[in-house]
């Protein structure tokens, strides 16, 4: 238990170090927000907050014995200007791995000159956790500098692709640490290949493999205690978190005013933009628009070259209504989105432009948000509505047909547009057929629901004649008398 509580407090130590190289050398190359983030830290702690970073590569070398690298922190990439330094960056952690793998291999060296000093069994626990060490670093140094996302090496190469090489390896990148993980435990020669490689340049630097064995073998054995005590860790953690942290995870909850209530507390004592953003979220949320539109507003001040901070001011100009301003804004922060981070932008966008009756610049908004988002709900709905205002009819049946099967939640809403657009296009009986599907099956129930769809149906005749639609809306109201 001894030998694996070393091998695996090293290897954490050594992640985070790891994440620290991304960290600090974004920080050199521009991006200052990562200070504020707290990854300009060796401690742990701090990257307990993501789980890819540091809990999911300890789960994953207890339990399968894979060492995986740690994902990146968060890196603003847009405030990087240089492709090369983006570049840097990403191959800055691989770097540190080195950079730390060099260290053990020096201090492994001196080992035999302590022997007398630690006696032998303590010594033998040092050369068999080192040579484990040493073994699992260049493992992780080699695997970390292949090209497949969402590993560093093809960070690196990353900055250099076309746009549309870029977006498609983002999209496999959610998969990647599924598939090498898939790769090591049921494809023999890929897991074989790196093993004998990382060994044979182990026994280079003078380790003997059966030490690495043995190191190895004593943390798979302890897997399920060292994993209870990660889990133990975390619950602590959890329970002794800063108040931001603890605010973070009532927004997740929809516990809005609770969790401003904490986000003020940390306002008091400093301002800084993701706060800032974070309690206009829950100002937002609460109706309290104008207090949300100065509080974004403020994060821009603190942090003018931020594409979240641009892209969330944006939507606090479009629920006050200032479209013009709303669409200014989102212009600034697809600027600054030079990667497509926040592709919510395009759909903040796209809203912005249907209120002001721009439907063809919003269909083309809401396409390129759905290009980065291709099952987002509200995306769907947008596009639909887009496509019933340019008279594109039976794209928009289509879409609203998508919108249903994308998730339970929306099936209702999606439905029920479809029938509405379809006793619009004078087809009642399949209009009818729609709403069928959602009225509850129970008379009393029924009846109430039939009320309101009735008025739903009036309404939505008006708004077509509204927009000059007279035979569409005559339509919809001989809709009305049908439905029971």
């Amino acid at each position: 238990m001894e030998l694996a509580i070393i091998i695996v407090a090293v290897w954490i130590l050594s992640t985070c170090f790891h994440e620290f190289g991304h960290a600090i050398t974004a920080y050199w190359g521009g991006d200052k927000t990562v200070k504020e983030k707290g990854y300009l830290t060796l401690n742990p702690i701090a990257y307990f907050n993501s789980s890819f970073s540091l809990i999911f590569p300890i789960i994953i070398l207890l339990v399968g014995g894979i060492p995986l690298p740690g994902a990146a922190v968060y890196i603003n990439t847009g405030r990087i200007k240089s492709r090369f330094m983006q570049s840097l960056v990403s191959f800055a952690g691989p770097l540190f791995t080195l950079i730390f793998l060099i260290g053990i291999s020096i201090l492994f060296q001196f080992l035999p000159s302590m022997h007398a000093t630690i006696g032998d069994a303590q010594y033998d626990i040092a050369v068999q956790a080192f040579s484990a060490l040493i073994y699992l670093h260049i493992f992780v140094f080699i695997l970390n500098l292949l090209p497949i996302p969402p590993l560093d090496g093809f960070g690196i190469i990353d900055p250099w692709l076309p746009k549309a090489a870029q977006l498609k390896a983002r999209e496999f990148g959610k998969y990647g640490f599924l598939l090498l993980i898939g790769l090591f435990m049921f494809c023999a020669p890929v897991s074989f290949g790196m093993s004998f490689f990382s060994a044979i340049v182990a026994t280079f630097i003078g380790v003997d493999y059966d030490n690495v064995r043995v190191g190895l073998t004593a943390v798979q054995k302890s897997s399920y205690p060292l994993l209870g005590l990660i889990i133990v860790a975390w619950i602590i953690k959890s329970k002794v978190a800063p108040g931001t942290e603890k605010a973070k995870q009532l927004l997740k909850e929809n516990k809005f005013a609770e969790a401003l209530e904490l986000f003020d507390q940390a306002l008091a004592k400093k301002e800084d933009s993701q706060t800032l953003m974070s309690s206009a979220h829950c100002l937002l949320s609460l109706g309290r628009k104008q207090e949300a539109l100065t509080r974004s507003q403020r994060a821009c001040q603190l942090d003018p070259d931020s594409a979240q901070a641009l892209s969330f001011l944006t939507a606090c100009l479009g629920e006050v209504g200032d479209y013009n301003g709303a669409l200014e804004m989102a212009d600034k922060a697809l600027e600054k989105d030079t990667n497509s981070d926040f592709p919510y932008t395009y759909l903040i966008k796209a809203s912005v432009l249907a209120e002001l009756d721009r439907w063809p610049e919003a269909l083309t908004a809401i396409d390129r948000y759905l290009e980065k988002v291709p099952a987002g709900d509200e995306g769907l709905f947008i596009r639909a509505s887009c496509l019933e205002n340019l008279n594109q009819f039976e794209e928009a049946l289509a879409v609203y047909n998508k919108a249903a099967r994308s998730s339970s939640d929306n099936s209702i809403r999606a439905t029920l547009a479809r029938g509405l657009l379809l006793c619009a296009l004078g087809r009642q009986t399949e209009g009818l057929g729609e709403f069928n599907k959602i009225l509850p099956a129970e008379a009393e129930k029924r009846d109430s629901e039939i009320s309101k769809l009735k008025e739903l149906l009036a309404e939505y005749a008006s708004k077509l004649e509204q927009n000059g639609k007279p035979e569409m809306a005559e339509a919809a109201r001989s809709a009305i008398d049908q439905v029971a």
